[in-house]
């Protein structure tokens, strides 16, 4: 007779890994929640407004005479918070500050507000004038449309530069040949190579062309022709050129700045994710080493 089976031994469940806490990251977190809210991106923009309008005012002298007292108190509000702003973006960062100065608009913002505090710096009342001005220039942060226009002509200043070489050759050339062709003739546009030249920037430009043509024309009719070409090649293709680079480096400009906007926004969580999940999963390996056993079939 069989003896009857014996019941398995109920096993413990696992017990479940304490949560780990995430120390020194609240106030990072709550920082950079701040400066992403839509609200406080307004208010930020709102304030360089009026730091541009107080910078207005004080240009007037009637103005400044009888308010200067609370224009005066309003600037060091409007520095007050743009200090303020600088802080809670070093904070952001949390344990890694120096990730803030990654970004040219971080240092812009920075330089302008410690020198504001500067001994010797804000006695002068030029250099002062200017860091006041160089606030109103954090528009161009606040505005991401702003900030991509921005982006995008300096990006297309070094490939326009072929560009502006090969319009200043043809330019001088064509005025040379029209200094040959025409300096007895119509002296007014082509005594000289410098009014050739002159003549010839207008009509790229599209500057008073009809009063051009006439003139030129009525004091020697072959300039007609002349003009004409240069109109074709110059005022069109190469301003087209010109228009081509400055659109590739806007769609540039927009990419660099969705990826730097996720990046900068997504970086710093991610990595503190990283971090818990390393210690998580370390924590849990080290309570299932000492239960671990052989068996033959595992």
């Amino acid at each position: 007779m069989q003896a009857p089976p014996t019941a398995a031994p109920a096993t413990a469940p696992p017990e479940t890994p304490p949560p780990v806490r995430r120390r020194g990251l609240g106030a990072a977190e709550a920082c950079r929640a701040l400066l992403d809210h839509r609200r406080f991106q307004i208010l930020s923009m709102a304030v360089i407004l009026v730091n541009g309008a107080i910078l207005g005012a004080m240009t007037f002298p009637s103005v400044s005479g009888s308010a200067g007292a609370f224009l005066s108190w309003a600037d060091r509000v409007c520095l007050a918070f743009f200090t303020f702003e600088v802080v809670i973006g070093l904070v952001s960062f949390g344990r890694r500050p120096w990730r803030y100065f990654k970004s040219g608009w971080n240092v812009f913002d920075f330089a302008i507000v410690v020198g504001s505090f500067v001994p010797g710096v804000r006695e002068n009342v030029t250099i002062l004038r200017l860091l006041r001005l160089a606030r109103v220039v954090r528009i161009f942060k606040s505005m991401p449309s702003l900030r991509i226009i921005l982006v995008a002509a300096g990006k297309a200043l070094p490939k326009s530069a072929g560009v502006m070489a090969l319009t200043g050759v043809i330019m001088y050339l064509w005025a040379m040949i029209g200094w040959i062709a025409f300096s007895e003739s119509d002296e007014e546009h082509f005594k000289t190579i410098g009014r050739a030249l002159l003549n010839l920037f207008q009509l790229v430009a599209f500057d008073d062309m009809g009063n051009v043509l006439r003139e030129s024309a009525a004091n020697d009719p072959w300039t007609m022709p002349y003009y004409i070409l240069f109109i074709l090649f110059g005022a069109f293709i190469l301003v087209n050129i010109m228009i081509g680079v400055v659109i590739a480096s806007m769609e540039e400009a927009q990419k660099l700045d969705d990826e730097d906007g996720q990046v900068s926004a997504d970086t710093a969580l991610i990595l503190e994710r990283i971090a818990a999940l390393q210690a998580t999963v370390d924590q849990l390996a080290a309570e299932r080493a000492p239960g671990q056993r052989f068996t033959p079939f595992r």
